[in-house]
């Protein structure tokens, strides 16, 4: 079926943001919420990390965006989507579009058509460190308008495909947690060393590895003879980009129960695992040494101990956060003997188990929900 469409520039209004200076006391701390990428972390905008008073937004080019509006971020984490639960301020990194006419097109719809063109944004983006798009990219999206009856029976089958992901996710979540904990009951919270373990520094108990980046024209996008996956942090999360590399320009391999991570962001020092091929300059790999097991290290970096303080001081260039590698190394590493280790690593087997089938769960889920999508957009659902 054929249904009319418009310009997404005609039928919404765009409005910006700013950041209100670091430098003026005044401006941080209050009861605003203020939006960055670092606060997409699924559909709905409900808090943010940071707040801020009314002066800052009087002082500064941020805006109060009402709430029910669809967010979008136009440099970083392009292709993300959502809708704020709560009046907010945002950053420059973010839009904020309104819908100009309710008769015409409904929120929700206007959600889920973006996420259809979530792969088309982030093809778009454009920089040497720091991917961004124009208005103009997000002016020029074509959506087809179906009669609001319609938008609203696609919007609702969405939604439905939509909460079987977040199910599976939150499942997956939970399972995380309980890992987590048993590390902390077997090994105690490193901040503190309550079992008394000898302490070593982060540099003397892991080896971190950079990844190296092969020219953009040896690139293969299908799996070929000769080649070999190139892994970027994006891989962890889909398929979609799959991407190929010859044999020879594979500097850095790694495999499915090596520890990657994530060098910048946001989100930055993501833990990762699971993939292997290449890896390239935005992720690095965690080497344990000695008396180390890769188990031991894939739990204890994702420890709030490790998490906070190197996010906390992560770097910054050009907008883009990165690990602080020398104060990474400087940790503290409270370290029990290598059988205690492994004791944990037989303990969790089960519930590593019962993850990797949620993985799979959720995989087929995310393929539902992008098959219903293209469907629902193309007049097929």
């Amino acid at each position: 079926m054929s249904w009319p469409a418009q310009f997404l520039g005609d039928l919404v209004d765009i409005k910006g943001g700013g950041t209100p200076s670091k430098t003026v006391p005044e401006y941080w701390g209050g009861t605003i919420p203020w939006a960055s990428v670092k606060d997409f972390k699924g559909g709905i905008l409900e808090r943010t990390e940071d707040y801020i008073t009314e002066l800052a937004v009087s002082g500064s080019s941020t805006n109060v965006i009402p709430a029910g509006s669809i967010i979008v971020p136009t440099r970083m984490a392009l292709g993300k989507v959502a809708i704020n639960s709560v009046d907010m301020a945002i950053n420059q990194d973010l839009k904020a579009l309104q819908i100009k006419d309710g008769s015409k097109l409904l929120v929700r719809y206007l959600l889920r058509f973006l996420e259809s063109k979530a792969q088309f944004l982030e093809e778009q983006g454009k920089g040497a460190t720091v991917k961004g798009i124009t208005l103009d990219v997000l002016k020029g999206l074509e959506i087809p308008l179906p009669p609001l009856p319609e938008q609203k029976r696609i919007a609702a089958i969405l939604d439905k495909a939509d909460a079987i992901r977040q199910k599976r996710r939150q499942a997956i979540q939970l399972a995380d947690d309980f890992l987590r904990g048993v590390f902390l009951d077997m090994f105690g919270d490193p901040a503190t060393n309550p079992k008394g373990w000898p302490v070593y520094k982060m540099s003397e108990v892991i080896d971190f590895k950079g990844g190296s980046q092969p020219p953009k024209e040896t690139f293969e996008y299908e799996e070929k003879e000769g080649y070999v996956r190139l892994v970027q942090i994006r891989d962890f999360r889909t398929d979609k980009f799959k991407t190929y590399i010859p044999l020879h320009l594979a500097r850095r391999r790694f495999e499915v129960d090596d520890v990657m991570i994530g060098r910048y962001g946001p989100p930055v020092f993501q833990i990762l695992r699971g993939l292997s091929g290449s890896y390239n300059v935005a992720l690095m790999k965690a080497v344990p040494k000695g008396g180390v097991t890769k188990d031991f290290v894939y739990r204890l970096l994702q420890l709030p101990t490790y998490q906070d303080a190197v996010i906390s001081n992560s770097e910054r260039t050009a907008g883009q956060s990165g690990v602080n590698l020398d104060l990474l190394n400087s940790l503290d590493v409270p370290l029990p003997p290598v059988d205690v280790q492994i004791s944990m690593s037989q303990k969790n087997r089960k519930t590593e188990g019962f993850i990797r089938k949620l993985r799979l769960q959720l995989e087929d889920a995310e393929q539902l929900f992008s098959s219903l999508s293209q469907s629902a957009f193309s007049g097929n659902l």
